[in-house]
């Protein structure tokens, strides 16, 4: 079980789940499910931030409520950029997972 609620699965080398998670809905939806606090520094182009960031991609909103509970709501967590997103995959700061 993780901070997510459910199983998903492990990031490459098993080891401790990231500071900051984002969720990705149909690959084109964004938003931070993980690490408010670093949201600021996430953001800019030079800012300190743990990496890597996980990046967990559902199919849909059903996919992840049954991974999340019924109780996701994508309303409830700040929306990212898909630049943002395209720049930690540029910089190799980014680890991507299907759920």
């Amino acid at each position: 079980m993780n901070a997510m609620g459910g199983d998903l699965p492990e990031e490459p080398g098993g080891g401790a789940e990231p500071d900051i998670i984002l969720i990705s809905l149909e690959r084109k939806t964004f938003c931070l499910y993980k690490g408010e606090q670093y949201l600021d520094q996430l953001l800019l182009t030079d800012g300190e931030y743990p990496k890597p960031v996980l990046c967990v991609h559902f199919e849909s909103v059903f996919a992840a409520k049954r991974i999340l509970g019924d109780s996701f709501s994508l309303p409830q967590y700040w929306g990212i950029h898909p630049d943002i997103v395209a720049r930690l995959r540029d910089t190799d700061c980014l680890i991507e997972t299907e759920a």
